[in-house]
């Protein structure tokens, strides 16, 4: 299994403990002695260290964000019914868009071949057998970092202490925001980034978005504010811990200009498409969403950090262009809704990128190409499908949502599409457990039907 670092290298595969630990507590698998040393046999050292050292050994080794280790043979044995149900149901490695090429594939994609994973199945169905130790245990692969000059540090608070939320779908988790100045002076281009955790066992993604403060908001039945207003009320909520929490987005009500930043461990510097970068306009801040996963926290402080790679000028401005055909109902006299009791209400919406204008910049733009895709929902959601034109070209495909793994994913082969042709997403919810209609929202009991689109003027 190769591995090129380029926009969004391999991350890990960091599962969630209901997935890795349910069920797989039991007393640990023991090795068998192979019966005949001469039969052709799946070794974990000839031919699955190699594999796990690849998709998984940048978090499932010691001081690692995953709470288990497979760096050691005795590890991996252990934990061989978790790993084989993770790549089955391809719950692991994390990776919410489809990559099998019925649709599109992406740069860097961690996603196992049938391959690779029929490899794993047949090593635990034969009984883990061990294989030559002396091969030993590769090396993961190292991350790219960011080089060159136009390095610039965003520094998160130093002594911020992770604490859970008490939300019933995240009894182990804090998301909380915090708002950093980068003090451009004058409009920049992003063109990479890389995140330094402070606390590497807890920390589990982080994104970025920037912000206009000054930006006018309309919530529902209150009016209109700013972005400035709302922050500082969400801030001032908890006045002697840093930040806020901000389960959605950027908090709840702040409209967001772009999400840059996306980052989870093990994904090293990104580097956006050759030529291509989201302008920072010079009056924006960067609001950074930490999620941490508190499973195994062990007290320590966290000071994450943001390294941007920022640029004068770029070949081709790129957009992180956001739209969600659910979200925008809230401006009808009647917004929609998700029906309660269905495993898989349904909501589809289609817009043209030219629709949008009036809210966000696509300066004179007649035709993109799309380079990358980022889908977007909450807790609820089960699947979406983004199509881009009137050859309806298969942009995206999400067939198992995991609200926990969220990023962009860049396109091997962009779509040329012209802005006044639609995007057609659809997306399906879970709406078993809900006691009243679902409506669309920024909180943790609404809902999203989102797609982030990185578009740039054809090359």
């Amino acid at each position: 299994m190769s591995h090129t670092p380029s926009i969004f290298p391999r991350l890990c595969p960091f599962g969630l403990a209901a997935l890795l630990v349910g069920g797989c507590g039991e007393a640990p698998v023991e090795p068998n002695v192979l019966p005949d040393p001469d039969a052709p046999r799946t070794t974990f050292y000839g031919e699955v260290a190699p594999l796990l050292a690849d998709a998984c050994g940048s978090c499932h080794a010691e001081g690692g964000v995953a709470p288990m280790t497979f760096d050691t043979y005795e590890d991996a044995v252990h934990w061989a019914p978790a790993i084989k149900a993770a790549v089955d149901n391809r719950t692991m490695p994390p990776f919410n868009v489809n990559n099998d090429g019925s649709c599109a594939t992406y740069a860097d994609a961690r996603w196992l071949g049938e391959e690779e994973i029929a490899r794993i199945d047949a090593w635990v169905a034969e009984g883990t057998p061990e294989g030559d130790a002396s091969l030993g245990m590769p090396e993961p692969p190292a991350m790219p970092r960011l080089e060159g000059d136009n390095l610039m540090t965003l520094q998160g608070p130093a002594d911020y202490l992770p604490a859970t939320e008490g939300f019933s779908f995240a009894q182990s988790d804090d998301y909380q925001c915090f708002l950093v100045d980068p003090e451009l002076g004058t409009d920049k281009f992003l063109t990479g980034y890389d995140v330094h955790p402070g606390n590497d066992a807890v920390v589990h993604h982080v994104i970025g978005f920037n912000v206009d403060l000054d930006r006018e908001v309309l919530i529902p039945g209150q009016g209109l504010t700013t972005n400035r207003a709302l922050i500082e009320t969400l801030d001032a909520e908890s006045p002697d811990v840093p930040g806020w929490d901000c389960y959605s987005a950027a908090g709840e009500g702040v409209m967001i200009e772009g999400v840059p930043v996306t980052w989870a461990p093990g994904a090293g510097a990104t580097k956006f498409p050759k030529g291509t970068g989201i302008r920072l306009a010079e009056q924006e801040v960067m609001v950074l969403q930490v999620h941490y996963n508190l499973l195994e926290y062990d007290g320590r402080p966290d000071s994450t950090t943001v390294e941007l790679q920022l640029s004068d000028e770029v070949e081709r401005e790129a957009r992180m262009l956001l739209a969600d055909g659910f979200l925008m109902t809230l401006l009808e006299p009647e917004p929609a809704t998700l029906p309660v009791g269905l495993p898989d209400a349904a909501y589809e919406w289609s817009m043209s990128m030219d629709e949008l204008r009036t809210s966000q910049d696509l300066g004179d733009l007649d035709e993109v190409e799309v380079l990358g895709v980022l889908p977007h929902m909450h807790e609820r959601g089960k699947t979406m499908s983004v199509e881009f034109g009137d050859a309806r070209s298969c942009g995206a495909r999400v067939d198992r949502w995991d609200f926990a793994w969220q990023q962009a994913y860049f396109l091997e082969d962009p779509i040329r599409t012209r802005v006044d042709e639609p995007m057609h997403v659809r997306c399906t919810f879970d709406t078993r457990d809900a006691t009243e209609p679902v409506g669309p929202g920024f909180g943790t009991g609404d809902e999203m039907c989102l797609v982030g689109v990185y578009i740039a003027p054809p090359a």
